[in-house]
């Protein structure tokens, strides 16, 4: 998995940090009334490990909650799954359609997205979601496609980009490749099931 870009996560760490100081206080404060002084390889926890087990803790699983993003406070879709659809592309002589698998891995802070054709594979390198601004979120992720062994002698490894736009269920959009394969096409798919991150 990689990170991504998105719009909106400060507002996250202020409130990481915010319940991180009262807890390192309240642990502390507990700790010299109970009159329990650590050994000297032990100390107390910091704000540094309360905040970065909050951090854990939303990142994994706290982010997906429904209530957060009612609140406004997650903003970040959660795109994790499988989705199934099929891509229009432009290349050959008449262009083609052919059925695609989408496997997206989410948690807050990174992404993974892997398409799988009967001829070729991609994976993302890097990615964004675009919120701001926007009726619906933006998908947008470069990636790195392989072909299968029984594709086309014509088919070479290659880069591409995406861009797809997210109207639950479906994800929909065009994508572009680089030198070599010089293919444009539509993504249509659509959320089947869920993923584990």
């Amino acid at each position: 998995m990689h990170s991504y870009d998105v719009y909106g996560r400060q507002q996250v760490y202020i409130v990481i940090a915010l319940l991180s100081v009262p807890l390192v206080w309240l642990v502390a404060f507990t700790l010299e009334a109970m009159r329990i002084v650590p050994e000297w390889w032990m100390t107390t926890p910091s704000f540094g490990a309360f905040f970065s087990g909050f951090y854990w803790l939303f990142d994994r699983h706290v982010w997906r909650f429904k209530s957060l993003h009612q609140m406004g406070l997650v903003k970040i879709p959660d795109l994790n799954g499988r989705w199934a659809g099929s891509v229009d592309s432009s290349y050959g002589e008449n262009g083609s359609m052919y059925p695609v698998s989408l496997s997206i891995t989410q948690t807050w802070s990174k992404i993974a997205i892997r398409l799988d054709s009967d001829h070729s594979r991609s994976y993302s390198q890097t990615g964004a979601i675009r919120n701001l601004d926007l009726a619906t979120p933006e998908l947008a992720y470069i990636y790195w496609n392989e072909p299968k062994s029984k594709a086309a002698d014509s088919m070479e490894a290659h880069r591409g980009t995406a861009i797809l736009e997210l109207s639950e269920p479906c994800l929909t959009g065009l994508y572009y490749t680089g030198r070599g394969r010089r293919e444009i096409g539509a993504i249509n798919v659509t959320r089947v099931g869920s993923t584990q991150s």
